[in-house]
């Protein structure tokens, strides 16, 4: 619609009443501050009867007229302009103590939206210039631009966030791949940032600086207890929060929320990965002597158990990817399949891995027979024709051709469904990760980038590990 407008053409925004702030922080980043938005009478209109329905478009019906008729008053468009950042400001709090004047500054951002609710620790310059150590980049050097409000993302201000976090110096590499990767066009991080849908971007961490920097690779790698995996979670989630400035009820309209928006990064069991398996980063393209972090709009964790190591020494002959996987891969769409075009995750614990590579099974066989194996039939993805948005989103003419129970795919390639070893040697579990985004998101990776003093930084780690028990 903001784009409509740009043109010259009048345009008006139909929304329900929840939604409406959202739709005018949409319109305000787009750079149309004044696009008319309708919110109808109603909070929302889905399952109504039709009758139902006509009544609250009647009662609608002139303010749009009106929307597309009359200009409004001191009508803006802004312009396009350079990126300028800023330079942080500088806030002082005091108290009888230090621990009143930090009580001063928590409340100060809790009231300001700056929190995501737990304790922080002060950003001081000091602290700040201390976090910049793990960076040859410059402060005022723009990483990047974060959705939905356009803040702009210096090195400086992820620092800042990171010191907020609870995060070392020697965190910092990783962190500014992440705020990369987040705001790589291709993970959309617009639409995981506003949607009603319970997305929340998942850190998957791949190389050698899981070693250095002690991430939690084994038993509960997606829990607590590390300092690495907790607060560059927590500090990925401050960026969104305070540069992207996302925030619950005005822009971001997800109905209950998810626990991985706190942070969730889990890292590659490359030590216990089964031999001749290459490791995660490696098919992504990278090599196996790089550090990666890849970037996915998970929504949650669907646990399978593994049966197949019962059945396998009475009635298989043969065993196979567990069916379990590609039975939840299928449910994990919506009921109109608008999510496919995305790539899914599945994670395998160590045992898993260990019992399918003795059976010959590579990641590549993996991928291949649940891409056989997981299908849903064609009814899912609605009435004929598709509609306009499930073309826009990528779901191919092929599909719409199928009879109903013609069965598709639940990715368009077998190399989409992404085979990850993470976790300890367990009861022998797995987890498909399900996906967001309406076939507009995908898993971003990239590469992790070491500063010149990455050995010091390291060394000053010294007495940050948590204990990592590999059995």
């Amino acid at each position: 619609m903001a784009q409509i407008e740009k043109l010259g053409k009048p345009a008006v925004m139909i929304d329900t009443m929840p939604f409406k702030a959202d739709s005018m922080n949409a319109a305000a980043g787009a750079g149309v501050p004044d696009l008319a938005v309708v919110a109808l009478s109603e909070p929302e209109v889905a399952g109504r009867a039709m009758n139902d329905q006509l009544r609250i478009a009647r009662l609608a019906r002139q303010e749009i007229i009106d929307s597309l008729t009359k200009e409004p008053k001191n009508k803006t468009v802004v312009a396009a302009s350079a990126l300028k950042p800023k330079p942080a400001k500088v806030l002082t709090f005091s108290g009888e103590n230090s621990t009143k004047a930090t009580e001063a500054m928590e409340k100060h951002f809790l009231v300001n939206k700056w929190s995501d609710g737990l304790p922080m620790v002060p950003p001081t310059p000091e602290a700040v210039a201390a976090m910049l150590r793990g960076t040859d980049l410059p402060r005022d050097h723009v990483v990047c631009v974060v959705d939905p409000k356009k803040g702009i993302a210096t090195v400086e201000k992820i620092a800042i966030n990171a010191v907020m976090a609870g995060a070392r110096p020697a965190y910092m590499p990783v962190l500014l791949a992440i705020v990369e990767a987040v705001c790589d066009p291709a993970f959309d991080l617009y639409g995981v940032q506003v949607t009603g849908g319970l997305a929340a971007p998942m850190v998957i961490v791949s190389g050698p600086i899981i070693k250095d920097v002690n991430f939690n690779f084994s038993y509960s790698t997606a829990g607590p207890g590390w300092r690495s995996n907790s607060t560059i979670g927590r500090a990925m989630r401050l960026i969104l929060i305070n540069l992207g400035q996302a925030w619950p009820g005005i822009n971001d309209m997800k109905d209950v929320g998810n626990p991985a928006k706190f942070g969730i990064v889990i890292a590659e069991n490359e030590q216990q990965t089964p031999e001749n398996w290459p490791t995660f980063r490696e098919r992504e393209g990278f090599g196996k002597t790089t550090s990666t972090v890849s970037l996915y709009a998970s929504q949650s964790f669907r646990q399978v158990h593994d049966s197949q190591k019962y059945l396998m020494p009475t009635i298989q002959s043969k065993p196979i990817v567990d069916p379990m996987f590609a039975r939840l891969m299928g449910s994990s769409l919506n009921s109109t399949a608008e999510q496919w075009g995305e790539e899914m995750v599945v994670v395998l614990s160590p045992v898993m891995a260990g019992m399918l590579a003795r059976q010959g099974y590579t990641p590549e066989k993996v991928q291949k027979e649940l891409y056989e194996i997981g299908r849903i039939p064609r009814r899912l993805f609605g009435p004929r024709p598709l509609g306009t948005y499930a073309i826009s989103s990528g779901i191919p003419k092929w599909i719409d051709d199928l009879p109903d129970d013609g069965m598709v795919p639940v990715v368009p390639k077998a190399e989409d469904i992404k085979i990850i070893v993470a976790g300890g040697r367990g009861p022998g579990d797995g987890f498909v990760i399900d996906r967001w985004g309406f076939g507009n998101s995908h898993i971003v990776t990239k590469q992790i980038k070491l500063p010149s003093n990455w050995k010091d930084l390291v060394t000053d780690l010294k007495g940050w590990e948590t204990p990592i028990e590999v059995k």
